[in-house]
C-alpha cells in the first residue's frame, strides 16, 4: 500500500541478494487510477555511493564517532543503467517482465584493499570517523511530460 492508497507501480523481483554477474528479473505492474500519456516506461540498476563524516566535540578537541556528535553525508551516483520497457503511448494497467544483467566489474567503482594494508585502510578510515557505502537500486520510470514522473526503487544487495 502506497502512501495515498494503491501503490502506482508495483516492483517485484525474484530475488534480492545477488552477485556480480547474476541477471535480476522480475517485473513491473502498473496500477494507475486513469490513463496517463507517458514518454516511456523504463527500468533501470542505480548505485548510490554515500560517504559519511562524524565527529564530536569533547571540550576543545573533536574527537570522531561517539553519542553527541554532527555528521554530514555526501551522495553520489557510481552506476546508472537504465533499458526501455515500453514507449510513447497512454498507460494505466499492465505487466512488463524485464532483465538486467549485473556487469561482471561493478565493484571496479568500488575497490577494496586486501590483507593488511585493507586492514589499516579500514582503521584509518574509522579512527577518521569517515565511512562509505553504495546502496543499490531497482527502479522503474514512468516518464510523464510536464508532470511528476511515477516511480517505484526497490532496494537490493550485490555483494
Amino acid at each position: 500500500m502506497g502512501l495515498f492508497g494503491k501503490e502506482q507501480i508495483l516492483l517485484i523481483l525474484d530475488k534480492y541478494d545477488y552477485k556480480a554477474g547474476d541477471k535480476i528479473t522480475g517485473k513491473a505492474q502498473l496500477n494507475l487510477k486513469k490513463p496517463v500519456r507517458a514518454r516511456k516506461l523504463e527500468i533501470g540498476l542505480i548505485g548510490k555511493r554515500i560517504d559519511k563524516q562524524s565527529s564530536m566535540a569533547l571540550g576543545p578537541m573533536m574527537m570522531k564517532g561517539g553519542k553527541d556528535h554532527s555528521s554530514q553525508s555526501q551522495h553520489s551516483t557510481v552506476y546508472d543503467f537504465k533499458i526501455p520497457l515500453d514507449g510513447e503511448k497512454e498507460y494505466q494497467t499492465g505487466e512488463y517482465s524485464f532483465e538486467i544483467k549485473i556487469p561482471e566489474n561493478i565493484h571496479q567503482n568500488n575497490p577494496t584493499l586486501e590483507g593488511n594494508v585493507g586492514k589499516a585502510a579500514g582503521a584509518l578510515k574509522m579512527l577518521s570517523g569517515l565511512s562509505s557505502r553504495i546502496d543499490w537500486y531497482v527502479k522503474a520510470e514512468l516518464d510523464v511530460p510536464m508532470k511528476l514522473d511515477i516511480n517505484k526503487k526497490q532496494k537490493i544487495v550485490i555483494s
